[in-house]
C-alpha cells in the first residue's frame, strides 16, 4: 500500500547531511499505518485551521471596535481619554436640550431628572400636576387592588392576604396527603410513601437493596447486565453516543467538534 501523497504543509520532516547513512530495511505501510497517519494529518489540518480562524476572529473583532470608536469619537486616531470625553459631551448635550438651555449647568441633571420622575409619577396617577405623597398612594392603591383581586374580593381589608394563603396552602396539602385534616409530619410521610412507589416501579421489585437503583441505571444506560459490567462502559457508551461511532479512535471527539462548528468535513466511512 502506498503511502498517502498529500502531507499537511505543519509537518515538518528531519533532514540528513550528506555523511550521514540511513542503515536498515524499506518496507510498504499497512493498512492500520495508512489510516494512522491520514488521522494524523487530519487533526493537524483541524488545529492549523482552528488557529487561523481564531486570528482572522480577532483581527475582525479589534477593526470593528476600530470602527465603532471613530464613529463615536469622531477621530480618526485615538488616543486615552477620547471615549470618556466625547461621552461627557453628549450628555451635557442631551441635559441641557432636555432643559431647553444652549449649555449645560451644574445642577441641570438633578433638575431633568426631578422633572422626569414628577412627570412618571403624574401620568400613572392621572393628576395634573404632582403633590408629594402621590407615589407612595399609588403604589399602595395598586397593591391593595392586587390583593383584593387574588383574594376574590372587590375591596381589600387587613388580614385578607394572610388568610387567602393559610386557606390555599391547606388546600394544597389536603390535594397532596388525601387527608382531610393536617396533621404534622403528613406531607413527609406522603413523601416517603410516593418514593418507596417510585423505587418499586423504576426496579420491577418490592424488596429494595442498597445499590439496586445504580446498577438498573448501569443496565439501562450501557446495555449490559451489572455482572457484565467493566470500569469504564459508562463513559464509553457516552463518547459513542457524541460521536456515533462504536469504537473510538482518537481524534473522533475533536473531529466531530469540528464539523458540528464548521460542517465542511464528513468523518471518513468505515
Amino acid at each position: 500500500t502506498a503511502v498517502p501523497t498529500r502531507w499537511p504543509r505543519r509537518v515538518a520532516f528531519a533532514r540528513c547531511s550528506e555523511d550521514e547513512v540511513v542503515e536498515g530495511t524499506t518496507r510498504a505501510l499497512t493498512a492500520a499505518e495508512v489510516e494512522e497517519v491520514g488521522n494524523l494529518a487530519a487533526d493537524d489540518e483541524w488545529l492549523g485551521l482552528a488557529m487561523e480562524l481564531a486570528i482572522v476572529m480577532r483581527c475582525a473583532v479589534r477593526e470593528s471596535v476600530k470602527s465603532s470608536v471613530r464613529d463615536f469619537t469622531g477621530k480618526d486616531n485615538y488616543k486615552l481619554g477620547d471615549l470618556s470625553t466625547e461621552a461627557d459631551a453628549r450628555i451635557k448635550d442631551a441635559v441641557a436640550s432636555l432643559r431647553g438651555k444652549d449649555e449645560y449647568e451644574l445642577g441641570d441633571l438633578s433638575a431633568a431628572l426631578d422633572e422626569i420622575a414628577k412627570e412618571e409619577v403624574c401620568r400613572l396617577t392621572g393628576k395634573e400636576s404632582y403633590t408629594p405623597g402621590d407615589l407612595s398612594l399609588e403604589v399602595d392603591s395598586r397593591i391593595k387592588s392586587a390583593v383584593a383581586t387574588y383574594c376574590g374580593k372587590d375591596e381589600y381589608e387587613a388580614g385578607d392576604l394572610s388568610r387567602e394563603v393559610a386557606s390555599r396552602v391547606s388546600k394544597q396539602v389536603t390535594e397532596f396527603t388525601g387527608k382531610g385534616n393536617y396533621e404534622f409530619g403528613d406531607i413527609s410521610r406522603e413523601i416517603e410513601r410516593r418514593r418507596s412507589a417510585w423505587v418499586v416501579d423504576y426496579l420491577g421489585k418490592q424488596d429494595y437493596e442498597f445499590g439496586d437503583i445504580t446498577k438498573k441505571f448501569l443496565t439501562d444506560f450501557t446495555g449490559k447486565s451489572w455482572e457484565d459490567y467493566e470500569f469504564g462502559d459508562i463513559t464509553k457508551k457516552a463518547i459513542a453516543s457524541f460521536t456515533g461511532k462504536d469504537t473510538y479512535e482518537f481524534g473522533d471527539i475533536t473531529k466531530k467538534i469540528g464539523q458540528s462548528l464548521f460542517g465542511n468535513k464528513q468523518p471518513k466511512k468505515k
